[in-house]
């Protein structure tokens, strides 16, 4: 189970994230949605490790190959974080190596055995998309395809926890449900937190959504048409005199 227990962070007074408590459980997909500024890249910074909680704890429990269970705190080093894939909202990427390479080289940085680099590289190309494209230098793609580069990355070494920021941003609508159902493959066994503006556009993969105000986690377990309406902009009241 992944766990934030009160935890906070602040770039300053009155930006950042206070008092997140949060669960998923294995096998769920969980979509966090708010307006601009309101937290969510902090929230998700915060599950991914790359942002160390000011207070509070984040936490991962997972069964080793003995059936053991093991608790990660994610400020205490590299433990948690090898556990983890995350798609930021930038999604740098090289843009000097061909897709496969860069995929190739990042399996090595996080320590992926030789043996099962090739399969893990094409199976994230499959995922996303991106087969006829491995020989491709990343720098001369578009925008969206280098999104799709990064995303595969993030799905890349199979993670406990899949942290995804606004992954559908510009994705054509006709690879969205490839890449809904991608994320739902990996969340069979993996944690996965998903954020964007649009509920619905995250209902193709996400069954529970949370919502973040001003900092804080005010709402959860929330329905795609409970967040919708939650983000609405106030209705024009009707009261008052007629003009």
């Amino acid at each position: 189970m992944l766990e934030l227990n009160d935890a906070s962070f602040q770039y300053r007074p009155g930006r950042g994230l206070l008092g997140a408590t949060l669960r998923v459980e294995p096998g769920e997909i969980v979509g966090v949605v708010g307006g601009n500024g309101a937290g969510k890249s902090t929230l998700l910074g915060l599950i991914a490790a790359a942002l160390v909680p000011q207070t509070g704890s984040v936490t991962l429990a997972l069964a080793d190959r003995a059936g053991r269970m093991r608790r990660y705190v994610s400020d205490t080093g590299i433990g948690y974080r090898r556990h983890v894939g995350y798609l930021t909202e930038l999604a740098p990427v090289y843009g000097e190596l061909t897709v496969a390479g860069y995929l190739k080289l990042r399996a090595k940085l996080r320590g992926e055995r030789f043996l099962r680099i090739r399969r893990r590289v094409s199976e994230a190309m499959a995922r996303c998309g991106l087969q006829s494209l491995r020989r491709e230098p990343v720098g001369r793609l578009s925008l969206g395809l280098r999104r799709r580069v990064a995303l595969a990355e993030a799905m890349l070494t199979l993670p406990a926890v899949l942290v995804l920021d606004d992954p559908f941003a510009g994705i054509d609508a006709s690879l969205r449900a490839t890449l809904a159902d991608a994320i739902g493959e990996v969340s069979t066994r993996a944690h996965v937190v998903v954020s964007g503006h649009d509920p619905a556009l995250l209902s193709a993969c996400c069954r529970r959504f949370v919502l973040v105000e001003r900092g804080r986690v005010v709402a959860d377990a929330l329905s795609a048409a409970e967040a919708l309406a939650a983000l609405a902009p106030p209705s024009p009241s009707s009261g008052g005199p007629s003009p």
